[in-house]
């Protein structure tokens, strides 16, 4: 009997141990991704523009909350996770209700004791037999066997029925812990994405302009520049060495100008680049 109930034994450790470890398992993956949150918001706080912000910009407000509601969800999410690995401590004298319906769903645990209580008191009547076959004087070798082969069984019976309640009591809190985890999977994510959208608002590439004031210069063009600009202040005038102009502004597609009204040259607006012809001053 007592290799009986050590081969029994060890079967349901087996099974029951590795059940246990795989419900764990997924409880410390959930741990370190939910944990990969607070990395994410730290990492993207680097490498955003959030500290550029004004108090009151609309778009650090949006940022602090996302924030917090991802850090929240993390939070909520690895209580629930904490709560799966610290669930199991088993006592046969202290059973809640769900406990001792899944002992009437599954009676073939008690191996037809019909009821805890019962184990227990046989239980402790072979450890009472046990320890009056030790103190016998002397001791009698077969009453001590027998005794020692009854509490080895009654051992394994309340080993075993509270390894599966135990089992079962980490499978009910992972499944009321699924939910919350569900839920602060998704409240995380859309945090963690209008975190990223605040925090990093578009940039907008800007047109560099140099403006001046409007000031007298002297154009001369180069052998290109009069042929282009001939059509639109005349030949005449585009064969000067120097054509007196008014620059209007200096931007990077090219000056602005206005030509001086001359016997040579007609009050016209025109644009022209560095290979068309060179502005100095008067």
């Amino acid at each position: 009997m007592p290799d009986d109930a050590d081969s029994k034994s060890n079967k349901y450790d087996s099974r029951i141990t590795q059940s246990i470890d795989d419900l764990r398992s997924n409880g410390k993956w959930a741990l370190v991704a939910f944990g990969a949150i607070g990395t994410t918001l730290l990492a993207g706080s680097q490498l955003s523009n959030i500290g550029k912000f004004s108090y009151n910009d609309p778009r650090l407000l949006v940022a602090l909350v996302c924030g917090g509601l991802a850090l929240l969800a993390a939070s909520a999410a690895v209580r629930a996770t904490l709560k799966v690995a610290n669930t199991g401590y088993t006592e046969l004298s202290k059973l809640c209700d769900a406990d001792k319906e899944f002992l009437q769903e599954n009676p073939a645990l008690l191996e037809g004791f019909g009821t805890v209580d019962n184990v227990m008191n046989w239980y402790n009547f072979a450890i009472e037999q046990r320890f009056e076959a030790l103190t016998q004087d002397p001791v009698n070798a077969d009453d001590l066997e027998i005794s020692q082969a009854w509490f080895g069984y009654l051992d394994g019976v309340v080993d075993n029925v509270a390894s599966y309640l135990r089992y079962d009591r980490i499978k009910r809190q992972a499944e009321a812990s699924r939910a919350t985890l569900i839920d602060a999977t998704f409240v995380a994510g859309l945090a963690i994405f209008g975190f990223v959208w605040a925090a990093n608002p578009k940039s907008e590439q800007a047109t560099v302009v140099l403006q001046s004031p409007a000031s007298v210069a002297a154009l001369k063009l180069t052998d290109q520049g009069k042929i282009v600009v001939a059509p639109i202040i005349g030949a005449k005038c585009a064969g000067l060495d120097k054509i007196d102009v008014i620059v209007l502004s200096v931007a990077t597609t090219g000056s602005d100008l206005v030509t001086l009204k001359t016997v040579d040259c007609p009050l016209v607006r025109f644009t022209v680049t560095d290979a068309l012809g060179k502005l100095s001053a008067l």
